[in-house]
Parts: C-alpha cells; sequence; structure tokens
C-alpha cells in the first residue's frame, strides 16, 4: 500500500500489525534515515540489539538472493519482532523481496531504504500493491514544511523567532531534512531557552550551511555568471557539498523563476511578481531574481529545468555526480548569456 503524505506521521506512529515491509525511497537521504529509524523503534526499543535487529545491504541480497529470506525468518528472543533493516537498496532485490511477501514469517519486519528509485521501480510497484507492505516516498522539504520545522522546534525551547528571520530559514534550507534539522537546532541552540532570533542570527547562524552555497552557485548560473558560478561551485567541491544538493537547489530555484515568470506573462513587473511571490523572498535577493525574470522566459525555464533533470538523472547512472552537475550549471549560465545578448 502506498501512504499518503498526509498519513505519514501516523503510520510512523502506529504501523499496521500486520506490517511486513516498509519501503522509504525518494531524493531526501535525511528524510529517508529520519523516517525509516522511526518507525524502526517503534518496533524494537532498542536498535542495538543484535538478537532483534539485523543490518544488511542491497549489494549483500544482490550476491546472496536468500539472505533477506533467511534474516527475517531468524527466530527472535524473547518473544519480540525480529526487524532486518536494509540500506541502499535498488530493483537487484525484488526477487528476495517477492520471496518474503510470498511466505512471510511470522514475526519479522523489513525497513528497506532506497534512494536511487522512483516510482516506477518494481520494487515500489510491487510494495504498492501488497496487503502487508508499505511504501513512503520521501523528497526534499517544500518552504511550508521547513517554517513548520522552525516552529515546532523552537516552540519546544519557547523561543521567538521574528517573520524575517523564518523567511532567511525557509528560503535557505530544505534539500535534506536532517541537515535543515541540524541548522535549525543550532540556531535554537545559540538562541537558547527562551532566547529570540532576529535575522542577524539567522544569517549568521546558516550562512556558511550547504544550502546557503548551493543557492549561491545556482544564482550565478541563473544571472549568466559563468566565472563567478565556477568559483562558487569549486568551493562547494571543496568544502564538501554533495553535487547532488546543488542540482536539487538548482530545480527549485528554477521552478521558481518559471512561477514568477508565469506571473508576468499575466502582465506584472518582474518587481512586482518578487515581491508578492509566497513565501516571501528575502529582500537582498529580490534585485537579482527580478533582473534574472528579464533574462528568463517561460519557454527558457523549462529548457533549463530540462537540462537540469537530465543531470539529476546522469548522476544516478554511473555518471560522476560532479560531472553531470557542472556541465548542466555551465549549459545554464550559456543560456542566460546568449539572452543577455539577445
Amino acid at each position: 500500500m502506498k501512504i499518503a503524505p498526509r498519513d505519514i506521521d501516523q503510520f510512523l506512529r502506529s504501523p499496521p500489525p500486520d506490517l511486513l515491509i516498509a519501503l522509504f525511497y525518494g531524493q531526501d537521504i535525511g528524510l529517508i534515515s529520519e523516517r525509516a529509524k522511526a518507525l524502526s523503534t517503534i518496533l524494537v526499543p532498542d536498535l542495538n540489539d543484535p538478537f532483534a535487529v539485523t543490518d544488511i545491504t542491497g549489494d549483500h541480497i544482490a550476491s546472496d538472493p536468500s539472505l533477506l529470506y533467511d534474516s527475517a525468518a531468524a527466530i527472535p528472543a524473547m518473544g519480540q519482532k525480529r526487524l532486518v533493516r536494509v540500506a541502499h537498496a535498488n530493483d537487484q532485490i525484488a526477487p528476495s523481496v517477492a520471496q518474503l511477501l510470498e511466505k512471510p514469517p511470522s514475526q519479522a519486519v523489513v525497513v528497506i531504504s532506497a534512494r536511487d528509485i522512483n516510482t516506477k521501480s518494481k520494487l515500489v510497484k510491487m510494495l504498492d500493491s501488497a496487503k502487508n507492505g508499505a511504501t513512503i516516498g520521501c523528497y526534499p522539504d517544500q518552504h511550508r514544511q521547513i517554517a513548520q520545522i522552525a516552529r515546532d522546534m523552537f516552540s519546544e525551547y519557547h523561543i521567538r523567532a521574528d517573520a524575517d528571520a523564518i523567511a532567511w530559514i525557509t528560503n535557505h534550507l530544505g534539500g535534506d531534512r536532517l541537515m535543515s534539522r541540524s541548522e535549525i537546532e543550532k540556531l535554537a541552540i545559540m538562541a537558547g531557552s527562551n532566547g529570540h532570533i532576529t535575522l542577524t542570527m539567522a544569517m549568521h547562524a546558516l550562512g556558511d550551511s550547504a544550502s546557503v552555497a548551493a543557492s549561491q552557485v545556482v544564482s550565478s548560473a541563473a544571472s549568466g555568471d559563468i566565472s563567478a558560478m565556477g568559483r562558487q561551485f569549486d568551493r562547494a567541491m571543496t568544502e564538501g557539498i554533495a553535487p547532488e544538493a546543488i542540482i536539487r537547489a538548482s530545480i527549485t530555484y528554477f521552478q521558481r523563476l518559471f512561477r514568477l515568470s508565469c506571473q508576468m506573462d499575466k502582465g506584472m513587473s518582474a518587481a512586482d511578481a518578487v515581491n508578492q511571490h509566497k513565501p516571501p523572498i528575502f529582500f537582498n535577493e529580490k534585485p537579482v531574481i527580478s533582473a534574472q525574470l528579464n533574462q528568463w522566459s517561460n519557454k527558457r525555464v523549462m529548457t533549463a529545468l530540462d537540462r537540469l533533470g537530465q543531470a539529476e538523472k546522469q548522476s544516478r547512472s554511473g555518471i560522476h555526480s560532479d560531472t553531470a552537475v557542472a556541465q548542466a550549471l555551465l549549459a545554464v549560465c550559456q543560456m542566460a548569456k546568449q539572452r543577455q545578448r539577445a
């Protein structure tokens, strides 16, 4: 069965008693990890208990197809659940999962984490239609979700946050759930219990985060500044920022440009479209984005999104991620510069 986004929290708190396999998949590695751990903890309180928990990988199963069934069929101690956690899975383990569904062990639950698959995957389709299986998509947080995470965490510590500080946070986080939580928690610790978070504090705390660095690379690419984009991309690689984070930030950035461009097609000026956008665009980004809107039409934005989407697929199919992303960003830069000359 496919777990709808609105039902995921309830599913994690109270999974069905007949659950055999839960598959967490998507583009947000941190969110996959967070949700898989949350469910695992509900099923088996002590995840370090070797008599109740077995950890294996998709590669292990691919090299030994019977490993998954044997691990799940092992008799747990003290009458508890047998939890099998499978990391780095893909469609190669589909036959082993099918075997498990055909003859399910009575006391086992399998929690699978898989990043490099989507809704067309054999594994996803198989578990979507299984009564004792569940699929949970894990995708980068949208602005509204990031804002809610920040408010919830600040409320826990009785921290008051200014509206422009929340706007800064929502515009600069979201590619990875664990990274977002870590950055927000860092800000909460800085403010302290019953503290007050201002815009300056938020900028100082998050100014060196991976998402900020990624947004700088993307902004330079959208402006056609090849030199700045190259320097910022090299710096991001040196600092260990994942190319996948940059490509996801790029796609999100151009999706916003597309929405803004649609407003301009309705007769709105670039400045008005930027000022009225929800969630609010941070004030120091407004002039840059307004200028970019005069470079990018709807059609050109869609072309850029297609090129960025190709890079995302290439990075998952054997081509080095940094090469695929760098080539895509260079292509975007060239599109922007061509528009400038037009």
